[in-house]
């Protein structure tokens, strides 16, 4: 139904810089899956990626967020994401919900890690599917 990434800037990925996906649900009373996506290179210096998601899918004022926390590498270095060449890619289910009505919806994705700017990330991905 939906499946977008962004990348997210060559010189490093910043707390404020927020990837927004501006989502339009044609369906009204809907069960929907969602999920997000990380590309990473092996250059990316942790093991760990933790994001924010803020999303608002039932009232224009009231906007939830969510923490997603991928485990990027396990306990020897090894990527634990799909890859080819220098690339990896991992994905994490956020959650299933309800929407009510149709509309454009608004996503805003940003990292939490400690780090000001984050090197290593190419590109962040939402996925939304039907129940």
């Amino acid at each position: 139904m939906y499946h977008s990434y962004q990348s997210t800037p060559p010189d490093g990925w910043k707390k404020s810089d927020t990837l927004f996906f501006n989502v339009p649900l044609k369906d009204s009373l809907a069960n929907l899956r969602l999920s997000v996506g990380v590309r990473n290179s092996s250059n990316y210096p942790y093991q760990n990626l933790n994001i924010l998601i803020h999303y608002n899918l039932e009232d224009s004022t009231v906007w939830k967020t969510d923490t997603l926390k991928f485990i990027l590498t396990d306990r020897e270095g090894k990527w634990t994401g799909t890859g080819w060449g220098s690339l990896y890619q991992s994905a994490l289910p956020l959650k299933d919900c309800f929407v009510k009505h149709p509309g454009n919806y608004t996503f805003k994705i940003v990292h939490e890690m400690k780090n000001e700017q984050l090197t290593g990330i190419s590109d962040v991905g939402l996925k939304i599917e039907h129940l």
